[in-house]
């Protein structure tokens, strides 16, 4: 990589390997911009890569420092029950599971009624969770806003990508 003259590395793994790579790519003294996976957006790899990381870019799909209620809420019980922050995939599993309790609420233990509302696009259209709105495309992609993230001081900065997904008939 060294001798290829990079003008950035793009780095796509889990927290504590991105790290164990980063500070190799510092230790060659390759001093060139970073780019990373959100599974970097994590204390684990903050803690491992250090000084290192400084101005490492990311993208994550909602943002964990947000005033939401909701979010301030799980974050906290979270921290009581598992003595961590959770993750980007915690909150999106917590969501999920709410998306699932609502609708077996809704339609009884009747797997296939959950299931004509867990897949019905506009039961859950808006759906407000601990990550924001949920906004589904018709290919059940979400849609909602994604959120750049820069490490700077040892914190993720995270900041409403200027980028508007085109409506999708």
């Amino acid at each position: 990589i060294k001798n290829s003259n990079p003008d950035g590395i793009l780095i796509w793994g889990n927290p504590k390997e991105s790290a164990l790579i980063v500070n190799q790519i510092r230790e060659l003294g390759i001093e060139v911009p970073l780019f990373a996976s959100d599974r970097t957006v994590s204390p684990v790899f903050i803690a491992i890569a250090g000084e290192n990381a400084e101005g490492l870019v990311t993208t994550c799909q909602y943002n964990p420092k947000s005033d939401n209620p909701k979010l301030k809420a799980f974050k906290k019980k979270y921290a009581e029950r598992f003595n961590m922050e959770p993750d980007v995939f915690a909150a999106h599993a917590y969501d999920g599971m709410n998306i699932i309790i609502e609708s077996i609420q809704k339609a009884g233990l009747n797997r296939y009624l959950i299931r004509d509302l867990l897949t019905d696009l506009e039961t859950f259209q808006g759906y407000e969770g601990v990550t924001g709105k949920l906004i589904i495309d018709n290919a059940y992609n979400d849609v909602g806003t994604i959120y750049m993230a820069r490490l700077k001081e040892g914190k993720f900065g995270f900041y409403p990508s200027p980028l508007k997904v085109p409506e999708i008939d």
